[in-house]
């Protein structure tokens, strides 16, 4: 809203008057400046523009928080950052929103990392194979391992292998149970 319009609509008897325009053009100025924040709020906390508190508050209404409930194994902080708790918040909002089938979950697996492949296998044994090719970082593989990424149905187990270009011993080993809890097996010393 731009107060001229409505500047330009008072009278002639009073569109002179320095005191009452002054007046009057205060009172439109706050009222634009409202209408200027109301219309910015959407934007601030879209997921995908969102930054700090904002998108800390995107994660309060998605169910999802920064701050993951264990150390991570390279000992560094379990806050997540921006960019990693911005895919998290994208993938708790595709589960929200999953159908069950395995083409949405490739779906949502393409969006969030291109540059990684998924391979899905249910064993129709309350059971499912995720194999992943590529690298994608420490803690997008911790937020995978835990479930945070890739759908499943309540009770079944996921089985996540990697293979990637560089040889990664920090998660080697790494399922994810029917409870959401990381059970790791450690690496073979040889690798």
């Amino acid at each position: 809203m731009a107060i001229e319009p409505y500047l330009n609509l008072v009278t002639s008897q009073h569109y002179n008057k320095v005191k009452f325009m002054s007046w009057l053009s205060a009172v439109l100025q706050k009222v634009d400046d409202v209408l200027e924040v109301t219309n910015a709020i959407p934007e601030a906390f879209d997921v995908n523009k969102a930054v700090g508190v904002q998108l800390d508050t995107v994660g309060e209404l998605v169910g999802r928080s920064r701050y993951l409930p264990f150390q991570l194994t390279d000992g560094s902080s379990p806050v997540l950052d921006d960019t990693n708790y911005r895919i998290a918040l994208k993938a708790k909002i595709a589960q929200n929103q999953w159908d069950g089938t395995l083409p949405q979950i490739y779906d949502v697996w393409n969006s969030l990392f291109p540059n990684a492949q998924l391979i899905i296998k249910d064993n129709q044994d309350m059971t499912m194979d995720a194999k992943i090719r590529g690298d994608l970082g420490l803690q997008s593989v911790t937020l995978v391992t835990v479930g945070y990424i890739i759908p499943k149905p309540s009770g079944v187990r996921l089985n996540v292998k990697w293979e990637s270009e560089i040889t990664r011993r920090d998660y080697l080993g790494m399922i994810v149970t029917e409870r959401d809890t990381v059970q790791l097996t450690f690496p073979n010393p040889e690798l």
